[in-house]
């Protein structure tokens, strides 16, 4: 192509050498952690089957291949396998192994060599046992590559247990190679590889033309976009708030059911808090895109979640949404914390941070030159 103003032609683009050998598309991204299980993520650029090697030490020893209706996986986009039968607050090496399958026809199909990805390790949840917990929590990166690149290299630099990416990775859904680049592999970096993704749905992350194939990339607990987890002395419920405005207005075109989804949260949620992984805990926090109280509120989700959080004594409410960070503390109107993550700007951008024991919960907030920004704290006597 010649440049305005006849310039010389335009050097060709030259696509960036991924750092992981072919097939592989991304590092694995860990999901849905448990106390006797994990899903290990990779996304890959050819046709393949895949399977998980593992163990407790870096001889690995055991493999987990996700057969399912007696078929093993074959796809040329995403390999997602779910380990089983682990034990509770142990560390696991594993590794992703990726074979390129020549899929001609029903009777001729060859297999290539098989590709091994790195050894690396996670460690599953406690169950409550352990005496303490740390979390990190990231909000509306909005596909901003200097703001991917910030909030990667901080959680790389200071791993937690888990990281929750609290809505609005996506401005809007339109592809299986944008969600690769936002979730597998943002700013080409192995940000979940060994401290496990927590997804927390956005407004922005049910929109558009392929949002409902999100799931075929993102795992979350029971196949719910809103549930609980236990870490150590600290309760975490996680909740959907959906889309921020009415199901009828005119821009969904009627395709959009997020009253009744939150009637359905509700329901569930007044049950959670009665759990004992809740009621033990020494401290209960809540994480949610949109925020329940303050600008762009969401009145349905507040109505309908608000009274049965504060029955359940909740601690703080982590939201994001707003593109503004902010700390409310408890009042009148609130009767828990709520604090707000930044927004899509690196001057703007934020990583939560928090570090509990049984005693004590601090939440750190740092802007992306890791300037701590907040620091709030809980106490027990």
């Amino acid at each position: 192509m010649v440049q305005p103003g006849g310039g010389k032609p335009a050097p060709p683009a030259t696509a960036k050498a991924r750092p992981w050998p072919a097939p592989f598309d991304s590092a694995p991204v860990l999901q849905s952690p448990a106390p006797d299980a994990m899903t290990v993520t990779v996304a890959v650029n050819a046709i393949s089957t895949a399977w998980v090697e593992y163990g407790t030490t870096e001889s690995l020893g055991s493999r987990a291949d996700d057969s399912r209706h007696g078929l093993l996986p074959l796809s040329g986009r995403v390999h997602r396998i779910r380990l089983t039968g682990l034990a509770p607050r142990t560390r696991y090496f594993y590794r992703v192994m990726v074979c390129p399958i020549d899929f001609r026809s029903a009777y001729k199909i060859s297999r290539s060599k098989p590709v091994a990805g790195g050894v690396r390790s996670f460690t599953t949840l406690d169950n409550g046992l352990g005496g303490a917990a740390s979390f990190a929590v990231i909000n509306d990166t909005h596909e901003t590559p200097e703001t991917l690149t910030g909030v990667t290299s901080l959680l790389s630099r200071r791993p937690s247990d888990l990281t929750f990416w609290n809505g609005d990775i996506f401005n809007d859904v339109r592809s299986d190679d944008q969600i690769v680049g936002q979730i597998m592999r943002p700013a080409d970096s192995e940000y979940a590889a060994q401290t496990p993704l927590c997804f927390v749905s956005g407004n922005h992350d049910v929109r558009g033309i392929h949002a409902r194939s999100l799931d075929r990339f993102v795992e979350v607990p029971d196949n719910r976009r809103y549930y609980m987890l236990r870490q150590g002395p600290v309760a975490f419920v996680v909740l959907d708030t959906g889309e921020d405005k009415p199901d009828d207005h005119g821009v969904y075109a009627g395709l959009n059911d997020f009253a009744r989804y939150r009637q359905e949260q509700q329901r569930w949620l007044e049950e959670a808090i009665k759990a004992d992984a809740w009621r033990s805990a020494a401290f209960r926090v809540a994480i949610l895109h949109i925020p329940l109280w303050g600008k762009a509120a969401s009145e349905d989700s507040r109505r309908k979640w608000a009274g049965a959080l504060a029955e359940g004594n909740l601690d703080v409410v982590i939201n994001g949404h707003v593109h503004e960070y902010k700390h409310t503390p408890p009042g009148i109107s609130n009767p828990y914390a709520q604090l707000v993550g930044g927004g899509p700007k690196p001057e703007s951008a934020t990583v939560i941070r928090g570090e509990a024991d049984e005693k004590r919960m601090a939440l750190l907030v740092y802007d992306l030159v890791n300037k701590e920004i907040g620091n709030f704290e809980f106490k027990r006597t």
